[in-house]
């Protein structure tokens, strides 16, 4: 018994790995143009944004939160950076923070916002989604933005030495940041109490409210990132970018063991499972299967993950 514990353990465990291992295997062998440097380093640079918002979407979500609303405040931090830099209003720089700080406060708006109707985030982010929807058309006029500064472009296109992608360094750096401050510090203990257990967590002294408007502030500040990867990399922006990014990242989340109701998930195995995503959606491009198979595909790999995730929960 004990065995077979520690079998439905380690599947448990590492079964995002495996199933990424098992699909670029598959791939391989079924087209000969995947598994080349140059497409391996083009799904590792499409979905740098994805995992620097999963991040933010897994952050939410451990402190028993969800924000539907994220697609949309990439979209205004996205229209907002690169109107003001096609038009030469600002710089580079001011961009940039000014796009991490207005996601940052929307955010902020999003926790503020589910403490004070006292209603489930996910209702409540839905509201906001349609607001920020509408920001964001209002400030980009239904328009799209080019001519962007080179050093802005260079932050989504440039390479260290012709070689590591400048994107990718930020992303690790942020995920090994996060992953920091979420096990090893008191902060990153108490998000995980507020999200497993609130009313515990308010007997043993926590000022829950406090952490989980934190919780979104800082998932905001991250989204903000996102938003100047994306836009960067892209070399334009209109208020469809980014939009529906908040679905990704919570099937990552999900299908990594992230508890819906929060206090339970592991952020490594989340962006792994974004590569996963990443990987069967190149390699389904690859073999000319479009759009509406990659959706039985993901729906069917998430199933999967909830069995294993069932298997565990029975096993233990």
């Amino acid at each position: 018994m004990q065995n077979k514990k520690s079998i439905g353990r380690f599947f448990a465990d590492w079964s995002m790995v495996i199933l990424l291992i098992a699909l670029i295997v598959i791939f391989s062998v079924m087209s000969p143009s995947f598994l080349t440097s140059l497409n391996i380093s083009n799904i590792l640079v499409q979905n740098v944004h994805v995992a620097v918002c999963t991040t933010a979407v897994f952050i939410i979500m451990v402190s028993g939160g969800c924000d539907l609303s994220i697609g949309y405040q990439v979209s205004v931090a996205a229209v907002l950076c690169t109107k003001l830099l096609s038009l030469g209003l600002v710089s580079v720089p001011v961009a940039v923070v000014l796009a991490i700080v207005v996601c940052a406060l929307l955010g902020s708006f999003n926790g503020i916002m589910t403490l004070v109707l006292r209603s489930n985030a996910m209702i409540v982010t839905l509201g906001t989604m349609a607001i920020f929807q509408g920001i964001s058309y209002l400030i980009s006029g239904s328009k799209t933005f080019h001519n962007l500064p080179k050093p802005f472009m260079y932050i989504g296109q440039g390479k260290i030495g012709g070689v590591v992608p400048i994107n990718v360094i930020i992303m690790i750096a942020i995920v090994a940041i996060a992953i920091f401050l979420l096990t090893k510090t008191s902060l990153g203990r108490k998000v995980y109490a507020a999200g497993d257990n609130p009313e515990a967590a308010r007997l043993a002294g926590l000022d829950v409210a406090r952490i989980k408007v934190l919780s979104f502030t800082v998932a905001g500040a991250l989204v903000g990132i996102s938003a100047i990867l994306l836009a960067s990399r892209s070399g334009s922006a209109d208020s469809g970018t980014g939009a529906g990014i908040e679905f990704t990242g919570i099937t990552a989340c999900v299908l990594s063991g992230v508890a819906l109701k929060g206090g339970e998930g592991t952020l490594w195995k989340a962006i792994v499972a974004v590569y996963v995503l990443g990987v069967l959606a190149n390699g389904m491009q690859l073999i000319n299967l479009g759009t509406y198979p990659q959706y039985i595909a993901k729906g069917a790999i998430m199933l999967f993950s909830l069995y294993l995730s069932n298997r565990e929960a029975q096993t233990a």
